[in-house]
């Protein structure tokens, strides 16, 4: 009998291996390889059983070109491009870097493409620094990225990183022109800590902005800014959320993750709407320090925020958090929207307390009882993110559209990467069997419906179930305006349309909500001046529409940076009237406008300031320190009119603003000069100068009914505000 076992077990081990199943996740502080990405289907990097395998070349030419080849049917049933042993060298990871691959994949793709090493983890090593740009529907996996230079993904929607070693930077940032919407970040580990002045992670709007993104079972080593350095202070987060270049952010998850304090903290969360964090080791200090301690170069100082920034909507679920908690109000009195079995090493003010739930205080939290998860050295990935074991799983299918509330009928087809695997489904919601409808064709969904699928094929595992609720509501479909408002140097003809036919659109000017009493849209709208368009679309027996809006300034508009920029204006010597408007690019910028005699080169030649402060609201410069009367938070992409009322015998002066679509709010009254101007007679300049994560533009000056000023010129910034 022990002959015949042992003869049975061999012959069954020489059998070839039905495939590769995704694995289950494990919850883990860091990566375990355990997780992989979720929330739009992807090919396993190790599934043999998927219907599309592309072998290419260790080359960045032979994999656009083998992406370039995949179809809509090949991505839709699954498709691996598999690359040979090698490096591949990039171009550094920098904004202005040349991409490895730029405008390739597809929005539409119901499953990822995804991209990995034909030999495993490891065997292709990512060198130089690599940027992808607008490269969508693909997962990169299984890749090992050495050196210091680098991963940026920009505009990459609905693409993921996975089970990737990035020693250097890691920047996931949007772009201009679209929200960047369902990235997953997956297993990304940065495992070492350097003294440099600059972030671990960046993840930056960049002008179109990002939502629904997922961070799952990732790890984040610090970094420790330079000293002695020169110039300003430089400041190091190891995670850092920011609007940078305009844009917002929001529905940001992370989950079994662990963050390590750089110098200012773990996670910077900018002002991010709506961050979720669970099952996450976030930590600062000795615990911090335990595990990364500073290094020769590097500065010594803080490394005691868990947290810094502000936002609102956060919640924290199964974590630990372990150092100060430094997020102002900035956007919520108390952002915490609720906390859920989270323990921390200490007692937050009033401000950080949850509207739901409460901190766990454990002032006993250390590093050898706070669950610190084991340090990712290149032999535990190499074990972690190797070939699993064999499984015989049918893989689960895919639906698309995936669920969700639609205004009009869906038509949904449903893939299974499984070859020669069958699908059957149900439409009410029961558990489907062999016995259910086979899926044939497009299933058109007209009516509210909660679609039950799975699959099987011959010899392997039925799939589980994948479950999809379609909700169909009659609503209009939301107006599409173009151009999509911005700053213009003259009048722009302005077209609005509609896609559900038989609307009829209404639309108004002046920043206020259209109703079907508004002006009913019959042509394109000449916008010859500073203006909110808003439209929506009305149908009989049909929701209205969402309502659109568009901003559009118009004439001569000038740019902030951090170059000086000087607008000269007819010298004033006493009193007077000055206006303007101007719209920020970002929520938390530095961005400065004051009157001044000759070109100013330094904040200290400005007498009369007002200013988009790095708190996220307006604020007047009083003598020697910024103040205001009224509280005016200001937004990304909105438009404030400001209106300076100016004394110079008194040396005083007042302000108004009036946010877009809004009232004039007083914010200023008989505040003084800027104490280093207190004897300026005239004033013939408007500056303009901007720092930090973001710009603005500023447009329509008029001194009492004087015409728009000369053209500006520019100077470098000598002095800090």
């Amino acid at each position: 009998m022990r002959l015949k076992f042992f003869k049975l077990a061999i012959s069954l081990l020489a059998l070839p291996l039905a495939g590769q199943a995704k694995p289950n996740r494990i919850a883990s502080f860091g990566a375990n390889g355990t997780h992989w990405p979720e929330l739009i289907p992807t090919p396993f990097m190790y599934d043999e059983n998927v219907a599309n395998t592309i072998q290419v070349a260790c080359s960045w030419s032979a994999i656009e070109t083998a992406l370039k080849g995949v179809t809509d049917a090949q991505a839709n049933s699954g498709t691996l491009i598999l690359i040979a042993p090698g490096n591949l060298t990039g171009n550094g990871n920098s904004s202005g870097s040349k991409p490895v691959l730029e405008n390739l994949g597809s929005v539409s793709w119901n499953q990822r493409v995804t991209i990995a090493p034909r030999d495993g983890y490891g065997t292709v090593k990512l060198l130089g620094g690599v940027r992808f740009l607008k490269v969508h529907g693909v997962c990169f996996a299984g890749f090992q990225e050495d050196g210091n230079d680098g991963i940026k993904m920009q505009g990459c929607r609905r693409s993921a990183l996975a089970w990737t070693k990035c020693t250097g930077h890691l920047g996931l940032y949007g772009t201009d022109g679209f929200v960047t919407e369902g990235m997953e970040i997956v297993e990304v580990v940065q495992p070492n800590h350097y003294v440099k002045n600059g972030d671990s992670a960046d993840y930056y709007a960049g002008g179109g902005g990002f939502s629904d993104w997922r961070f799952d079972g990732c790890y984040h080593a610090p970094r420790f800014f330079e000293y002695p350095y020169t110039g300003s202070k430089p400041h190091t987060d190891t995670v850092q959320f920011a609007a940078a270049g305009g844009g917002s952010y929001d529905t940001m998850v992370f989950r079994d993750s662990a963050f390590f304090a750089s110098n200012n903290c773990s996670i910077q969360t900018g002002n991010v709407d709506g961050l979720a964090l669970e099952h996450c080791y976030v930590v600062s200090g000795e615990v911090s320090l335990s595990r990364y301690p500073h290094l020769p170069g590097g500065s010594t100082e803080a490394t005691t925020n868990a947290f810094n920034g502000s936002g609102r909507g956060f919640e924290a679920k199964d974590s630990i958090f372990i150092g100060g908690m430094a997020i102002n109000t900035s956007d919520a009195a108390r952002p915490w929207r609720s906390v859920i079995n989270t323990k921390v090493d200490r007692s937050y003010g009033s401000s950080n307390q949850p509207l739901s739930g409460q901190w766990t205080v454990d002032t006993s939290l250390n590093a050898t009882n706070s669950g610190m998860p084991p340090y990712p050295t290149d032999a535990y990935l190499s074990t972690i993110w190797a070939k699993p074991g064999a499984t015989s799983d049918v893989s689960v299918p895919v639906l698309a559209p995936r669920g969700g509330t639609y205004g009009s009928p869906q038509l949904v087809t449903m893939t299974c990467s499984t070859a020669g695997a069958s699908i059957y489904y149900t439409t009410n919601g029961s558990t489907p069997t062999i016995s259910s409808t086979k899926y044939t064709g497009p299933v058109t969904v007209s009516a509210s419906a909660t679609i039950r699928a799975f699959a099987t094929a011959p010899d392997l595992d039925a799939s589980s179930v994948q479950t999809e609720d379609y909700f169909i509501v009659n609503q209009v479909s939301a107006p599409v305006i173009s151009p999509q408002g911005g700053q213009f140097s003259s009048a722009q003809s302005v077209t609005i349309t509609c896609p559900t036919a038989g609307a009829t659109i209404y639309y108004t000017l002046n920043g206020s909500t259209p109703t079907s009493s508004s002006t009913v849209y019959s042509g394109p709208i000449l916008v010859s001046s500073t203006s909110t368009l808003k439209a929506v679309g009305v149908k009989v027996g049909s929701e209205n529409s969402p309502v659109a809006s568009a901003q559009f300034g118009i004439g001569n508009s000038y740019a902030a940076s951090e170059a000086w920029t000087n607008v000269s204006i007819p010298t004033q010597t006493g009193a007077f009237t000055i206006s303007w408007n101007a719209m920020p690019d970002a929520n938390q910028i530095d961005g400065v406008m004051g009157l001044s005699l000759g070109a100013a080169s330094g904040y200290d030649d400005l007498a009369c300031i007002v200013r988009f402060a790095s708190s996220g609201f307006i604020d007047v410069r009083n003598g020697g320190s910024y103040q205001a009367l009224a509280t005016v938070p200001y937004g990304a992409g909105t438009m404030y009119h400001f209106e300076l009322s100016v004394d110079l015998a008194a040396k005083k002066y007042s302000v108004k603003v009036t946010p877009n679509g809004g009232s004039a709010v007083q914010i200023a009254q008989n505040y003084s000069f800027r104490t280093q101007q207190s004897t300026v007679s005239s004033l013939d300049h408007l500056g303009l100068v901007s720092l930090g994560s973001g710009s603005h533009i500023v447009s329509d000056i008029v001194i009492g009914t004087t015409p728009p000023p000369s053209a500006p010129q520019g100077l470098r910034i000598t002095s800090a505000p």
